[in-house]
């Protein structure tokens, strides 16, 4: 019987190229073109196009579900073409290999709440994590496209590290990467202020403000826009709601965040809201 160690280490994409045209298809093809045994997954391909941060949040909270060792190739790449670099990142849980962008911010934060604090720019790579800029151009294919580095080079190089080629021959050690940062949450004696930071497929409005936040707190009033929602629920179809629509709710989601949803709808059209729009929590409502 095969021993975990002997399974092959998956390829998660992510990127923002939708299901329309054959870029994710593509970047398929050149793996297992190089690796024909690579085991491939899908997390999503419905990043909102070159959207950073919410590529960053997506990732961050999925990655760890990933077996030990996993190859994450992150395609959401704005300056693809220009002078950014590209970067493989190794963590002592798994591999990435994205655009040197702040799509790895997450990551970070998740390692280390401090960077949670951090200013955007440069930051120090954490000690138990190595960083590479990608220099070693034998591995890629050729000619290099301006605007399909995906294709190009990160796919290549995902293949490459799914064989075992040693890190040091795809790039050039770094002690530095780039962070985006996010908007955190603020409190002012019993007012939690935050905003929507990511919007899921089904229209549920998910924000900055972590079940951390609402510790102890036994009445809340979470208010979005004109909107207040009486109570926190605990699933998307129970809940008091607002008195103006009852069937909108909060409650913390599966990622541990605070959401407000929509039973069987869509609250980010019926209350045409857009990541960036505040919420604010009560903490000692009494009605």
């Amino acid at each position: 019987m095969r021993s975990d160690i002997d399974l092959p280490r998956p390829i998660v994409l992510t990127t923002d190229f939708g299901d329309i045209d054959g870029y994710v298809g593509v970047l398929k093809g050149v793996i297992l073109s190089i690796n024909p045994h690579a085991t491939l997954i899908d997390l999503t391909h419905s990043i909102q196009p070159q959207n950073l941060i919410q590529s960053s949040f997506v990732l961050g909270t999925s990655a760890h579900y990933f077996p030990r060792g996993s190859i994450h190739v992150v395609v959401v790449d704005p300056g693809v073409g220009t002078d950014r670099d590209l970067i493989l990142m190794k963590t002592p849980d798994a591999t990435f290999i994205a655009p040197d962008n702040g799509v790895l911010s997450a990551i970070l934060s998740k390692n280390d709440s401090s960077y949670q604090s951090k200013e955007t720019g440069y930051v120090q790579v954490p000690d138990d994590f190595e960083a590479y800029v990608l220099t070693e151009s034998e591995v890629w294919l050729k000619p290099v496209s301006n605007t399909f580095h995906g294709r190009d080079i990160l796919a290549p190089v995902a293949a490459q590290v799914s064989l075992d080629m040693p890190v040091t021959q795809l790039g050039r050690r770094v002690d530095s990467i780039f962070f985006l940062s996010s908007p955190v949450p603020t409190r002012k004696a019993e007012m939690i202020r935050g905003q929507v930071i990511n919007i899921d497929h089904f229209g549920n409005l998910i924000t900055n403000i972590t079940k951390d936040w609402l510790l102890n707190s036994s009445n809340l009033q979470v208010q979005i826009k004109d909107t207040k929602i009486l109570e926190l629920s605990t699933n998307f179809a129970s809940g008091i709601g607002s008195r103006s629509l009852p069937e909108l709710v909060s409650l913390i989601g599966s990622h541990g965040y605070l959401e407000i949803a929509l039973k069987n709808g869509n609250a980010a059209k019926v209350l045409s809201v857009d990541v960036g729009e505040r919420v604010l929590v009560r903490t000692d409502y009494s009605g």
